[in-house]
């Protein structure tokens, strides 16, 4: 029955949201900034009641604000949906909000000419967190994870991202190129939060999930540092993205093991914060947690 179901969805569902994203993205291009991100909320509310994965995102809230009564909750589930449908409407502009964007913290970089490590996570707009490198004039190299609509991955990944630096897949590519872009003095982004099969299980939230190493890891390796970056949306489509000190490793005794396990889970403390300060902001939808 499973395989029946993943056959339907690869013929037909993943097709027709390839063929609606790519509508989307050309409609919405068409519009100002601030009337796409307004249009693409409202949008997304009024198609939630038939996209299921709304009910995997209200479990997830569920289980991690279970003290909270089913209005909150469902509060929590309705800005997620419009800050998703706003983030749909802004991306054909990322190249052109920079009047929306207030960018806090560029004393907290390195010199010039160091390597780091972005940590961020998937709160308000992610898709604006390589912003900073606009304003130091240096490419930030991400990781992203593949769209599930081939369709859309093939025609939006086709095009050149607006905002500076290269875009990988995540997997063993995008970890070698993480290192030598690290190596050549370069600065790599990674979204922290993501759901993953391997990794380490340590706490987030609350409850424990699989945690990506690779920021500890290189970061041990090459004696990088790490820094938080922070994105969060203000009234509409106005952004505030803030660079957090980087995090003390110095802090973190033990053998190789022991650090990497407590520099993520000092990682995920730090974006849990994020989370509970903006709940409505988050990505809830993916199965973090395997709910």
């Amino acid at each position: 029955m499973k395989k029946i179901k993943k056959i339907i969805e690869r013929i037909l569902f993943e097709p027709l949201q390839g063929i609606l994203a790519i509508f989307l993205f050309y409609f919405f291009s068409c519009l100002k900034p601030e009337t796409a991100s307004w249009l693409g909320g409202k949008l997304a509310l009024i198609l939630s009641p038939i996209v299921p994965q709304n009910k995997r995102a209200l479990d997830n809230i569920r289980l991690i604000y279970p003290k909270l009564n089913k209005s909150k909750q469902h509060k929590i589930l309705y800005e997620a949906i419009e800050n998703l449908g706003r983030n749909a409407g802004e991306y054909p502009h990322l190249g052109n909000i920079e009047k929306f964007i207030t960018l806090k913290g560029k004393e907290n970089l390195p010199d010039n000419s160091d390597a780091f490590i972005f940590v961020a996570a998937h709160l308000a707009n992610w898709e604006l967190t390589p912003y900073p490198g606009v304003s130091i004039n240096r490419p930030i190299m991400r990781v992203y994870r593949k769209l599930n609509a081939p369709l859309a991955e093939w025609i939006l990944r086709k095009k050149q991202s607006p905002l500076p630096g290269e875009v990988v897949p995540k997997g063993n590519k995008g970890a070698i190129k993480m290192l030598s872009v690290l190596r050549s003095k370069g600065i790599v982004l990674l979204l922290s939060d993501q759901r993953l099969n391997t990794g380490i299980k340590i706490d987030f939230m609350g409850r424990p999930a699989n945690t990506l190493t690779s920021p500890a890891v290189m970061s041990m390796k090459l004696k990088c540092p790490i820094i938080p970056l922070q994105i969060i949306r203000k009234k509409g489509s106005f952004f505030d993205i803030v660079i957090h000190p980087r995090i003390d490793l110095d802090k973190f005794k033990g053998d190789k093991e022991t650090k990497i396990k407590n520099i993520m889970l000092e990682i995920n403390k730090v974006i849990s914060s994020w989370i509970n300060e903006h709940p409505g902001q988050w990505f809830w939808h993916h199965r973090r947690w395997k709910v």
